[in-house]
């Protein structure tokens, strides 16, 4: 396996399960660029892997000097090594959350610029939240950062999506085959059950930052 397509399937694990689309939207990339570098109809070089790296928020060397599989060490009768996390990644903004009085909303206003958060999940963004609806826990103006890809943890927050549109930051109380359970940030509106079928996406929330943690 060359280098141009290792640089490939480097990019392939950060995409995920996202769609070619979604992530390079995420990103501000050009999707059809993207697909070209990923069906390998356009080779990824040195200056293609760098500008990925940095409009992605990734450690210098990531897709640039990607390490070789597991597979392809054993075969050469090296044992792999530990696996190297970049602390830091770039979350990118996707939008300002006017809360309606029970804190949720349904539709995101625009919003640019991004958050650096200590997290491993490529797919990791973040939201602005406009309103005192969660308040004092999430105050007005301040910055929510979530990761799709880690489980959520009871007792902590989540991003609830509903099937209806509606979006929610609440405290996961429990999850089951069946239902989740939810209890209301600032205590004014209680504890919540949904049914399974009634929810989209829950995302955990990785934490929470100051407006002046936001570049651009």
């Amino acid at each position: 396996m060359n280098i141009s397509q290792l640089r490939v399937e480097a990019l392939r694990a950060l995409i995920g399960d996202l769609k070619t689309k979604e992530f390079a939207d995420r990103y501000n990339l050009d999707p059809s660029y993207l697909s070209q570098l990923l069906n390998g109809h356009r080779p990824m070089g040195d200056k293609a892997a760098k500008n990925l790296e940095d409009k992605i928020g990734l450690t210098g060397g990531t897709l640039l000097m990607p390490a070789r599989s597991a597979q392809d060490g054993l075969a050469l009768g090296i044992e792999s090594g530990p696996i190297l996390i970049n602390p830091f990644r770039r979350a990118p903004l996707l939008g300002v959350a006017q809360l309606k009085q029970d804190g949720a909303w349904e539709e995101l206003e625009r919003g640019t610029g991004w958050v650096d958060v200590p997290t491993s999940d490529p797919t990791a963004y973040s939201l602005r939240i406009k309103g005192d609806a969660l308040a004092p826990a999430i105050r007005n103006g301040w910055v929510v950062w979530c990761e799709p890809r880690r489980e959520p943890v009871p007792g902590e927050y989540v991003l609830l999506a509903l099937s209806n549109g509606e979006k929610t930051i609440k405290e996961l109380l429990y999850a089951n085959a069946e239902e989740v359970s939810l209890m209301s940030i600032n205590g004014t509106y209680g504890r919540l059950t949904v049914p399974l079928t009634e929810i989209e996406t829950i995302h955990y929330v990785g934490g929470i930052v100051p407006p002046s943690q936001v570049q651009t």
